[in-house]
């Protein structure tokens, strides 16, 4: 029973890991030889927008005023900005510095994104480390940038996505077997990756709210299988048909994220296969740290077991969800 409460205690105190800490978004595309429109997409934790401000230096000046309004739980900004340099295109911006002012010091990142009239991007991520940026000359921008940028950030989302991770853990739980692990993992990515490629197209459209209320019931569902532990249960006999089901609705989440910070129009594709792979990476480094978790627990305490964690396990997700499903509920 103690260690019962230990380990929801734990996991209650992770609660406020629940919202997800979206990257924030800066395009910054040409409209004119000497003219850029700013778009700066920042998302609100707790209804509360984090104070970050866009800097440059040297010889750039707003010549429109910022026009803010607030969609999808996000601050949407935008205006436009003018340079005297003579380059045309973004090398009109060449040397300067942009700098996100409040990033040092906070969790946040940054999907910056400069976007030429030809669509020709440079896509570079900034986080506390690295609060801001020298914007290179267009011809010195290698073809990597925007695959290593999407892929970190899959490999980062799925990783501070508390929800997706406590589903995954979950499905560990129901699999029983090594392979049917892998079976159950296999039908989770396939049907997220279904969804996330349709809602990213913009093929199918579903409200961000009821998708994700019905992603933290998902965690209930597979919480209450999980303590009721029935063999004959359809979960626990086909965790793959579990797994891919909500996996769909999953997937949908997975695109919200996208939605913010936006796709390359020159790179759609090769940007949204390469968020999904970052997925599909953070998703088997999670599941193989639960497993070196589990091994390095066992050699503390030998008499340690899955079942022993079971039910500690299977309350502790399942009060956190049916938190995050009230929350998402109330926020309709």
């Amino acid at each position: 029973m103690k260690l019962g409460m230990f380990f929801l205690g734990v996991f209650l105190s992770t609660y406020l890991w629940a919202d997800d800490l979206r990257p924030a978004s800066l395009t910054i595309q040409q409209v004119q030889p000497s003219a850029f429109d700013i778009s700066w997409t920042v998302p609100l934790k707790n209804g509360v927008r984090p104070n970050f401000s866009v800097e440059f230096s040297g010889d750039v000046r707003q010549t429109r005023p910022k026009i803010i309004r607030r969609l999808n739980n996000t601050s949407r900004e935008s205006w436009r900005i003018e340079t005297k340099r003579n380059p045309a295109g973004i090398d009109g911006l060449a040397g300067e510095t942009i700098t996100i002012v409040g990033l040092r010091g906070s969790t946040y990142e940054v999907l910056l994104r400069l976007v030429d009239e030809n669509n020709q991007t440079i896509t570079a991520v900034l986080n506390t480390d690295k609060p801001d940026y020298v914007v290179p000359a267009m011809d010195t921008v290698e073809g990597e940038d925007t695959i290593i940028a999407y892929i970190g950030l899959g490999i980062e989302h799925i990783l501070i996505g508390l929800d997706h991770l406590l589903f995954v853990a979950c499905l560990v739980y129901i699999s029983g077997t090594r392979r049917k692990l892998l079976l159950t993992i296999t039908g989770f990515t396939i049907a997220h990756s279904v969804t996330l490629i349709l809602a990213a197209t913009e093929v199918l459209v579903i409200p961000v709210p009821p998708v994700e209320a019905v992603i933290a019931l998902s965690i209930v569902f597979l919480a209450w299988e999980i303590a009721k532990n029935r063999e004959a249960s359809l979960s626990l006999r086909y965790p793959i048909l579990v797994s891919s089901s909500f996996g769909l609705l999953h997937g949908f989440g997975f695109a919200s994220v996208l939605a913010d910070i936006g796709l390359p129009e020159n790179e759609k594709l090769s940007a949204l296969l390469c968020f999904n792979i970052g997925v599909e990476i953070g998703q088997l480094l999670f599941v193989a740290s639960l497993f070196f978790v589990f091994w390095g627990l066992k050699k503390l305490y030998r008499p340690l077991s899955m079942q022993m964690l079971r039910f500690p396990t299977s309350y502790a997700c399942g009060v956190l969800a049916t938190f995050w499903m009230f929350e998402r509920l109330a926020a309709f």
